[in-house]
């Protein structure tokens, strides 16, 4: 927390970070407003939060955080036009814009340069926008508020002050000025302030389409148009849509009311001012916020140099040691090159001449060999070093959270995962930087060493060499992670296209993907060749510099009568310092793009673990508890919020081991949520749950997960073999096969598939239909037959109701001495079960036995069954409905009436 501590110093340019979702512009945003005052926030986490205990969606929660994390931020609501006049102070600031498609997005409007705004859209990255176009991008949100209130802010100077300088702008004195001001002031109520601005819009519309000229001819109108309203406020010449504050109907006190219309942002004045010697108070901040602002920044480089630690520092050594003596071989190697041309002068026997050639093709083989054995080394470097990363992923993911996951697109994990071939690059781009770097020093020192007097033009050529990367460095990380992520997002948006090609189809969507996809392409193109861009203008101007600085040098030494022979070797080692600052320019330009990559695949191995490689092998021994005897399950006033709403609200059970408990309401209500919680997908914001009295916690989750059976319609199906599917997850101790697959009433299926048992079922289970599909999960549930815990989240949704009744009851004869918790809609199976739970809006509304709330007439477990009965017989039993039944991949007419 000692960054609140300090006043923050705004930076000119607005950091750059890009949304990984369409979700995302909120934390997008406050991560770059909390970074342009030097306040580091963990972009992950930030989502994380913005998942699960905060409403990332919503300004007001936006400019809570902003205040909990240390800025000086308020939310204000105030007419468009007043946003880019420092007169308002009111930049920087998260703004609401809106999208073509009509959707509200977030940005960050930093500072005004001229006639740009510099804005930091987290869909595109940072861009420089023209005054007009930024205002009509603007979001325009309508409101009622008290009139009292809007009269206190349009007398204000933060309204007032703009006002002012709105018609400074359009051509008015400033007695001009003051006095309509002075006029709206003295009049009773608020209409006369809002007249006069409204008239103001109005004008400088007309001044903006051309149709009036600034000065006093624009005054004119205002004035005419002000003073026309106060005679007659019902006179509509003034265009309604262009007043900030309207008439509104009272609240319900009878106080007046305003319709105040305008833009919303979060303005943020600096970090919050701590007078010196105050303690910083400890904002209460989530345990997701406070994990966001604690998680210290990550360093590829450092991390990548534990990861080479790890095997030792001798290779490393020898190969760095290497580089640089084979910069020094190559500058050998031009001084014989050089020698050579003279040996018809030094050696005049045949003999000498032989063996200085000789002498000469041995060098060079050897260097040839050392060069070899150099790539060679880097080059096994590079694979160890993923190899490391590669082990370092596989031990991180299994204890990463399902949080985690959830946080992030499938996609995205996808991309980073492709990514990791790019890390054995490294080492090669370091040798390059360091051979490069030798390169520069060792010929500078030549030049100097042929010709003393150039030694400032080759310090100079020198410095531009190195200066020029390190100066673009910033730029270029920034512009290579803006395109990095626009290109996982077209990743994304291609494989969510053919997650959703059957409905796409279906609905003639294509069009509208199509759309869709051009924008980011769009996006993307314009990122790359704003990379692009930068990075060859930086070669080129460094290059000119470098040979005009190659030409004073030559000229220099000729003028000095340095002989022929040492000015062409000088000529040459000129010319090579621009051509080896434009390969560090070009290894500065592949940097980025590799630091970007390492970050993006160093974030999950910093992430908070669920589980920690302790708990892990604990939880894979062996159990306390008897196989198959159920857990015992307590929830003691927990609350449970996903995207800062609350999807469980105070619960508070206890459920016996052994138990068999059906929990039903409506859809939404907050049942599979509840499970979740069991499941570890949620964490308890407030309260408690505890699994055999013991708090589930990483090791105790752990465990019960590898006891814990779950049937649901999500459950993944393979692409492999009906047998690998099934037998998917268990540990060898299992009944018979047979007997599963008659449980599951899957022989059926067997006798179809062409291969039997190894038939492949298709990625999802796509060689099977949705029915069958399900009946291959309820197998896999009843491989396990040790399971302590079984939960049936709509487990035979797909069937016929008979078919559901019965895989019910052969599941509940399989798992007798589980804890059984069963979530359905077939409210009237639910009867013979020990025990019912009614969950609506996140609560328990009921908890007792399914009979006991059967006979409470005003239960809301009676009402679920009397509707259900209602359904099936109002609507699936009524005479006007055809019942047509598909058997077989034959369609029939089924004369019998009942529910499916």
């Amino acid at each position: 927390m000692r960054a609140l501590a300090r006043r923050g110093r705004k930076r000119l340019f607005v950091p750059e970070v890009v949304q990984t979702s369409m979700m995302d512009c909120g934390p997008a945003s406050l991560k770059a407003l909390l970074g342009g005052f030097g306040v580091h926030v963990s972009y992950g986490r930030l989502r994380e939060a913005c998942q699960t205990d905060v409403d990332g969606t919503s300004i007001d929660t936006l400019e809570e955080l902003a205040v909990e994390l240390g800025l000086d931020a308020e939310q204000v609501m105030v007419p468009p036009e007043h946003i880019l006049l420092g007169e308002a102070q009111l930049l920087p600031a998260i703004t609401v814009v809106r999208l073509p498609g009509g959707l509200t997005h977030f940005v960050v409007a930093w500072n005004r340069m001229g006639g740009r705004v510099q804005v930091m859209d987290p869909a595109s990255g940072r861009r420089w926008q023209d005054h007009a176009e930024f205002l009509q991008d603007l979001y325009l949100h309508t409101m009622p508020v008290p009139a009292a209130a809007f009269r206190e802010f349009a007398e204000s100077d933060a309204f007032l002050k703009p006002v002012d300088k709105r018609m400074r702008m359009l051509g008015a004195s400033s007695t001009e000025s003051k006095r309509l001001v002075t006029s709206a002031l003295a009049s009773d109520g608020w209409r006369n302030l809002a007249a006069l601005e409204a008239g103001i819009r109005m004008v400088e519309s007309l001044v903006d389409s051309g149709g009036v000229a600034r000065g006093a001819d624009a005054m004119r109108i205002v004035t005419s148009l002000y003073e026309t309203y106060q005679k007659d406020p019902a006179d509509e010449l003034i265009p309604a849509h262009l007043f900030t504050a309207r008439p509104a109907p009272p609240d319900e006190n009878g106080d007046e009311q305003v319709y105040l219309r305008g833009a919303v942002l979060v303005r943020a004045s600096g970090l919050k001012a701590i007078a010196e010697g105050d303690q910083v108070p400890a904002p209460r901040l989530s345990p997701e916020v406070a994990a966001a602002i604690a998680e210290k920044p990550v360093h590829p480089a450092r991390e990548l140099w534990h990861l080479l630690r790890q095997d030792g520092l001798l290779a490393p050594s020898i190969l760095a040691t290497a580089l640089a003596m084979g910069a020094l071989v190559r500058t050998i190697e031009i001084i014989l090159i050089r020698g050579l041309l003279r040996v018809s002068d030094t050696l005049v026997v045949a003999e000498q001449r032989a063996a200085a050639v000789i002498a000469l093709v041995i060098f060079f083989a050897l260097a040839l060999v050392f060069e070899w054995s150099l790539a060679s080394g880097l080059l096994r470097l590079g694979r160890k070093l993923e190899m490391r990363l590669r082990m370092a992923f596989f031990r991180k993911i299994p204890r990463l959270g399902d949080r985690y996951f959830q946080s992030r697109p499938i996609s995205d994990m996808a991309h980073r995962s492709h990514a990791l071939h790019a890390i054995r690059e490294l080492p090669t781009l370091g040798a390059t930087i360091l051979r490069s770097g030798c390169d520069l020093v060792i010929t500078a020192g030549a030049i100097v060493w042929i010709d003393p007097k150039s030694a400032p033009l080759a310090a100079l050529a020198a410095a531009i060499a190195i200066a020029g990367p390190m100066l673009l460095n910033g730029p270029l990380v920034e512009q290579d992670l803006r395109l990095r992520t626009h290109a996982g997002a077209l990743v994304r948006f291609y494989l969510d296209a053919l997650l959703g090609l059957v409905p796409i189809r279906a609905h003639a969507a294509e069009r509208s993907i199509r759309r869709e996809h051009e924008s980011l392409l769009v996006e993307w193109v314009l990122a790359h060749r704003t990379l692009v861009r930068t990075s060859v203008t930086t070669e080129a101007v460094m290059g000119l510099a470098g040979f005009g600085i190659a030409v004073f040098i030559l000229a220099g030494a000729l003028g000095r009568g340095v002989p022929l022979g040492q000015a062409i070797l000088l000529l040459y080692w000129a010319l090579g310092m621009p051509i080896i600052g434009q390969t560090l320019a070009q290894t500065a330009r592949e940097y980025p793009n590799q630091r970007n990559t390492t970050l993006r695949l160093l974030e999950p191995l910093g992430a908070v673990e669920e589980t920690t490689a302790d708990a892990t092998e604990k939880a894979n021994g062996a159990s306390d508890a008897p196989a198959g005897h159920g857990v015992r399950i307590e929830l003691d006033g927990v609350q449970v919020k996903a995207g800062g709403h609350v999807i469980i609200d105070e619960a508070t059970l206890a459920i016996e081991a052994g138990s068999h408990v059906a929990i039903v309401g409506p859809s939404g209500a907050g049942k599979s949520s509840l499970v979740g919680l069991l499941l570890g997908w949620h964490k308890p914001t407030t309260g408690n749950v505890l699994v055999d009295g013991m708090p589930l916690d990483g090791e105790r989750l752990d465990r019960l997960r590898k006891e814990t059976v779950w049937l649901d319609p999500a459950v993944q199906l393979w692409n492999r073999s009906f047998l690998d599917n099934v037998r998917y997850g268990s540990d060898g101790k299992s009944p018979p096969l047979a007997g599963i697959v008659e449980d599951a009433d899957l022989f059926g299926l067997l006798e179809r598939l062409p291969e039997g048992q190894a038939t492949v079922l298709g990625e999802g289970g796509a060689l099977v239909s949705g029915g069958e599909g399900q009946r291959v999960r309820f197998a896999r549930a009843l491989h396990k037959a040790d399971a302590r815990l079984v939960i049936l989240d709509e487990p035979f949704r797909g069937l016929d109701r008979d078919k559901r009744r019965e895989c019910s009851t052969r599941a509940r004869r399989r798992f007798a001495r589980a804890t059984f918790l069963c979530i359905t809609h077939d409210v009237g199976e639910t009867r013979d079960f020990d025990r019912v739970l009614v969950i609506e809006g996140g609560r328990i509304v009921e908890d007792a036995s399914p009979h006991e709330l059967e006979n409470r007439p005003e239960s809301r477990y009676r009402a679920l069954l009397d509707a259900e009965e209602a359904l099936r017989r109002d609507l699936w039993a009524h005479p006007s409905f055809r019942r047509m039944r598909v058997d077989r991949g034959k369609l029939a007419e089924n004369a019998e009436r009942g529910a499916p």
